[in-house]
């Protein structure tokens, strides 16, 4: 007897999000104290997304209270002056799978929290391998993330909007669209 195949929430339950805002006298309070926006298995390969908060400008305006800016379907676009704060899980992928190459026009911090990945760069660069406890800056760079390792990966990753300069552009050409975004 075999058994049971283990689910991506099995293996990495929602993280626990607690939000601070305002109440109606000024006081500080706790206005969320629940789970993630979990997105689940995108695309039936079992990567796991889980939203913690977002803004669609930086400064972000700080009311009282807001609704959670993570409801709803999970989306892959950079706001155009905006932060995105999330917890992405990467498994084991087969040794034939196609890398998903890739550049956004954003700032992205990663943090390896569990596991290990591998960033594929251009052709005749060397490839970064980043383990636990490595972190990572990413700057609009062509990339692609390949794991590995036979076990899960848990990254937190920021990815905060920003701009290529002209002379950047010149050099590599206009940052693609992304299908249904707005060109991040």
């Amino acid at each position: 007897m075999t058994a049971p195949e283990t689910s991506l929430e099995q293996l990495y339950p929602n993280l626990r999000r607690v939000v601070t805002g305002h109440d109606d006298a000024g006081r500080s309070v706790v206005l969320i104290d629940g789970p993630c926006t979990f997105h689940g298995d995108l695309a039936g390969g079992g990567w796991g997304v889980q939203d913690i908060w977002e803004s669609d400008v930086v400064p972000a305006p700080i009311a009282a209270d807001e609704p959670d800016p993570t409801a709803g379907p999970v989306h892959f676009g950079i706001p155009d002056t905006g932060v995105r704060v999330r917890v992405t899980d990467i498994p084991p992928m087969a040794d034939d799978a196609t890398p998903f190459m890739h550049r956004t026009n954003s700032i992205d911090y990663l943090h390896v929290l569990e596991g290990e990945i591998v960033m594929l760069m251009d052709e005749g660069v060397p490839e970064v391998v980043l383990r636990k406890g490595d972190t990572i800056v990413q700057r609009a760079t062509n990339h692609a993330w390949v794991n590995r390792s036979g076990a899960h990966c848990r990254l937190l990753v920021v990815m905060v909007a920003g701009r290529i300069t002209p002379a950047l552009e010149e050099k590599i050409g206009p940052m693609p669209a992304w299908e249904g975004g707005t060109g991040r």
